[in-house]
């Protein structure tokens, strides 16, 4: 469980603008000169999700956003659109960490990869959006037990804070906007049938099913030296459920309320 590398919080900042806000595997990581062939899955998912359907569930074209908030420019190509994502971003959350969150390449291909990866029990490194988080893991002992200290939590204010002040409207319009390169990116990661807003509403319902352990959290060291829960329930739970309860409960629960919000922001209008 050491969180060094904790990559939710910073991915939920982007995934929020590109919402809903933010698997497999990344098929590439450098343009290619042909198209590549996809690799084989990060780790097996902990439970089956309709991944690869003809007829999309939540229509993309049924969500509706203000006509002002979407811009008439053409949009890049998938492998050259970095820059363009990235101002977008930052015009939307005029945050001044942004910058040094997101990754410098494939930040549409990461995310899509990423989100598909959630409720596997493993996510690559390498899918990752952002880049990995600073600091240490908080922990404190109180007699035999070993538990999440509090000053752990206090590590994703600004994350928490960015991500639940963002504008859902205007989250959603950009997604809208941006969702013919998501959804290249999503079906050139093996899904050639699939839609990537019926995938992503699948993982934000995963990621609302997350425990919310009470506090305090007791952890224990692996074989490895690593910290992991000392309930086998949460310790075998989904990368996507982990990273967020590794927030602490309180950012968890205000989290979750914006996930859901740009939920039903995707389904609302559904056919």
């Amino acid at each position: 469980m050491d969180d060094e590398r904790n990559p939710l919080a910073r991915m939920l900042i982007l995934a929020g603008v590109l919402v809903g806000i933010g698997g497999g595997a990344w098929y590439v990581l450098q343009r290619p000169a042909v198209k590549p062939a996809a690799p084989a899955a990060v780790a097996v998912p902990i439970a089956p999700l309709v991944n690869d359907v003809r007829t999309p569930q939540y229509p993309v074209e049924a969500i509706m956003p203000p006509v002002a908030t979407m811009p008439t420019a053409p949009l890049p190509d998938l492998f050259d659109s970095d820059g363009y994502v990235r101002d977008a971003l930052n015009a939307l959350f005029a945050h001044p960490q942004l910058a040094q969150w997101l990754v410098s390449e494939h930040l549409l291909a990461r995310f899509v990869a990423f989100i598909d990866a959630l409720p596997n029990r493993k996510v690559s490194s390498q899918l990752w959006p952002v880049k990995p988080a600073t600091g240490s893991f908080f922990v404190q002992t109180e007699g035999d037990s070993t538990l999440i200290g509090p000053a752990n939590s206090a590590r994703y204010e600004a994350h928490a804070a960015a991500l639940t002040g963002v504008d859902t409207a205007a989250a959603v319009a950009l997604y809208v906007r941006l969702y013919p390169l998501l959804q290249q990116a999503y079906r050139e990661l093996g899904y050639p049938q699939g839609h990537f807003n019926d995938r992503f509403v699948a993982v934000l319902d995963h990621l609302l099913a997350a425990p919310e352990p009470p506090a305090p959290v007791a952890v224990v060291r692996d074989d490895k030296g690593n910290w992991v829960y000392a309930d086998a329930d949460l310790e075998s739970a989904s990368a996507g459920h982990k990273l967020l309860m590794r927030m602490g409960a309180q950012h968890e629960r205000a989290i979750k309320a914006k996930l859901r919000e740009f939920r039903a922001a995707l389904v609302s209008a559904k056919r």
